[in-house]
């Protein structure tokens, strides 16, 4: 199973309402990420949800043709989360490896890699797939929605995410 979870926290700094937030990616019980309750979210690092929409919608597509994508946790120092695709089978890690200079959030090969949090959890390309472009919609309908009449921000998101 796989699953994301995300909560949209406003702050007055960001560039759109829904830009920032809390992600977490759920994967057979093992959590990566954080969902802070409301009392303590004011003190709390967010992250950035569009980012996180917008490169795991990259993967899913990368994934069509390739059989392994690795995806950088661009605010931590060394993580990543592996994809590796095996049929219709997709294996999640989360990894510590390198970040080379010049390398992109998004890598197709890896070397010296480390296991981290969790490892081998075994989910369908189909469930994956849906569950990230339903959240990814989900998402995208709030952020519309909140932004109405920033009509730059609407068209920026609707081409990002197409």
């Amino acid at each position: 199973m796989f699953k994301i979870n995300y909560r949209i926290v406003a702050n007055e700094y960001d560039d759109f309402i829904g830009q920032n937030g809390f992600f977490q990616i759920n994967c057979n019980g093992y959590d990566y990420g954080e969902i802070y309750p409301k009392e303590i979210e004011e003190v709390m690092e967010k992250t950035s949800l569009y980012d996180w929409f917008e490169r795991l919608t990259r993967v899913v597509k990368n994934l069509e043709t390739k059989e392994y994508v690795a995806l950088s946790d661009i605010e931590s120092y060394n993580t990543w989360i592996e994809f590796e695709k095996r049929d219709s089978q997709i294996i999640i890690s989360i990894i510590e490896a390198k970040k080379e200079q010049g390398s992109q959030d998004i890598e197709f090969h890896l070397v010296e890699t480390k296991p981290s949090d969790w490892t081998n959890q075994v989910v369908d390309f189909y469930q994956l797939k849906e569950e990230i472009s339903r959240k990814g919609k989900e998402y995208i309908e709030s952020v519309i929605a909140f932004n109405a009449d920033n009509k730059t921000i609407i068209a920026k998101i609707q081409r990002e995410f197409q």
